[in-house]
Order: C-alpha cells, then structure tokens, then sequence
C-alpha cells in the first residue's frame, strides 16, 4: 500500500507551496498556515482511494468509513476509475471551497479534523490514537488560525494532485481524462510496497520536506530573536 508515500509526497507538495509562495504571490505562507497544511496536504493525498474499500481512509473511522469506501467504489467504478482522475480533483477542490465558503463555521475545522484523521492513519496508528490526535490537532489549529480558511481547498487539490502523479508512476496508471479510459502511466513502481517505495521515494519525500522547511524554520527562529 502506499497510503505512507502519498502521505508525504502531499507534505513535499505543501511545502514546496510554502516556499514558492513569495515568489509567485508574493505572499509568504505564515507558520499556522504552513503547519496546518502539512498536516492537512498529508491527509488530502488519500482522498483518491476513497474508492479502495481495504484503503487507510476505509480503515480510519471503522464500520462508517467502510461503508463510505464501498459505495464509492461502487458508484466510480471500481478502483483506480473516476476518483483518480483530474475531474476528481477539481471535484474535491470545489467541495472543500464551498465548504469553506458557505458552510458553518465550524466547516472549516470538520474538514481538518477528517483529513487529520486519514493522514495520521496513514502512519498505522491505532484508531483511536488517530481520533483523539486529529481530534487535538483540530482543536489547536483552530485557535491558532483564527478562522482563516480560505487556504485549505488548495491543500486538498494539491494533496489529491499528488497522489495521482504518484499513481501514475505504478504499472496500473490513472484515468486522469475520465471518462474517456485511457490511462497514463510511467511504471517506475512495479508493486506498491516494494523496496524502490519504501527505500526510495519515502525517504526522498520526507528529505525534500525537510530542505524546503528548512528556510522558513531558520527565518522564524531569527525573527523571534
């Protein structure tokens, strides 16, 4: 399962907006911001495998998620069809916006809160170790972010992005044109869990995670002096 690499290439992903931003929106991403993205990039990441009905989001709120998986696997064909396409993506992103946008309140924070939970059962944490988990880094980010939301909906198109390229580097590929059926591959990943996964790409994902927070932490550390 790659539930793990998706997990981190979204916090790469996230991090690499976090250092770009100045440079395109001439806008610097503040830490809660950064924080919480990662945090929520990470969980966005598995959003395809909504479809997955044995996946880490399946397994993250027991007999509920279980039975949200197998109806999307029903309903987009099975997995691997329309979750893991450019049309799911933009679906996702459009979702969390409205979400934000016209929801209550406290949409914003249930949006956390879910994709917290599916990032910290992305690292096999017991269950309701990742609740209580989600549950604290919700509340946290809540009073640190003072209703600013407004970021979220491109953490979870960035999240859902990432996983698809990383799919598409496995002999299945993706549909990303669906529902035209044509699936776009480049088959670096012969099996998901093998030793290029584990041994590679993990471990490259959390070191360019690490480089790309490196500037801000060391801008952060200095202005607090």
């Amino acid at each position: 399962m790659m539930g793990r690499s998706h997990s981190l290439s979204g916090t790469t992903a996230w991090s690499a907006a976090g250092a770009l931003a100045p440079t395109l929106a001439h806008a610097r991403l503040g830490t809660p911001v950064l924080v919480a993205g990662l945090l929520s990039t990470a969980g966005a990441s598995l959003l395809p495998d909504l479809d997955h009905p044995g996946g880490t989001i399946a397994n993250t709120f027991g007999p509920v998620s279980r039975a949200v998986a197998h109806t999307v696997h029903r309903i987009s064909g099975g997995h691997r069809e329309a979750t893991h396409s450019m049309l799911f993506a933009a679906l996702a992103f459009s979702a969390s916006s409205a979400a934000i946008r016209y929801g209550h309140a406290g949409a914003g924070l249930a949006v956390l809160f879910l994709l917290y939970a599916f990032g910290f059962r992305a690292l096999r944490m017991p269950r309701g170790i990742v609740i209580a988990t989600a549950a604290a880094a919700t509340v946290g980010a809540g009073f640190a972010l003072h209703g600013d939301y407004g970021w979220l909906p491109y953490s979870v198109g960035a999240g859902v992005l990432t996983h698809l390229a990383g799919d598409c580097l496995t002999r299945q590929g993706c549909p990303l044109l669906w529902p035209i059926p044509a699936r776009f591959r480049i088959p670096v990943i012969q099996r998901t869990g093998n030793a290029v996964e584990n041994w590679a790409f993990a471990p490259a994902f959390a070191l360019a995670t690490a480089a790309l927070l490196a500037p801000h932490v060391w801008t952060s550390l200095h202005a607090a002096h």
